[in-house]
């Protein structure tokens, strides 16, 4: 495992800056991105810690996903407002997780978050904003990942505290977030249907 999370890092992403030194990634209305932030920002990312690498791999296993295809994606740490998203940027794909998001859900629940943003990685979501249905599918997606990588429903239930219980015009209300949760815990083998 540590061979490969060298080879992922040692590969770099394709700015003027390597992934070991971090890269200055740029969201607004027009990035290929799920879960937003407002307006335009640029952020400093960096190599996700050796636990949330971890994470990730053991996700890609469970899963079935082949590192050099399907997983070939960066995870990355930044200060995105207690918030976690899957994006692009030339041509290489990241997970950018907001570590201080683990003081409300705990190491399982930063689990199911990369989970799920590795959910719409796989499942094709970048770039079709404003349809809630897509993250029923990473919900499912991630609970089933959790699941497989032998988590309990519990853990895949601690995102709870960071769920509004309100739908939005991006995401849907916390009820219709639990049960395709608890759909793709109960039934992992559903979990990657979203390419169907």
């Amino acid at each position: 495992m540590r061979t490969l999370i060298a080879m992922m890092i040692a590969a770099g992403i394709a700015t003027s800056a390597t992934a070991e030194d971090g890269v200055e990634v740029t969201v607004d209305e027009s990035s290929p991105a799920m879960h937003m932030i407002i307006g335009k920002q640029k952020v400093w990312a960096t190599p996700a810690f050796e636990d949330y690498m971890y994470m990730f791999f053991d996700l890609c296993d469970a899963m079935e996903l082949k590192v050099g295809e399907e997983c070939q994606i960066y995870p990355m740490n930044a200060e995105i407002g207690l918030n976690a998203l899957a994006t692009e940027q030339n041509g290489n794909r990241l997970i950018l997780y907001d570590r201080r998001l683990s003081a409300e859900v705990g190491g399982e629940g930063a689990q199911m978050i990369i989970a799920h943003e590795l959910g719409h990685h796989y499942c094709g979501h970048l770039g079709k904003h404003g349809d809630a249905s897509l993250e029923l599918e990473a919900d499912r997606f991630a609970a089933a990942a959790m699941r497989k990588a032998g988590m309990s429903l519990d853990a895949a239930m601690s995102v709870l505290p960071i769920l509004s219980e309100r739908p939005s015009k991006s995401h849907p209300g916390r009820e219709a977030r639990v049960a395709a949760i608890k759909a793709g815990w109960e039934n992992p083998e559903t979990g990657k249907d979203c390419r169907k």
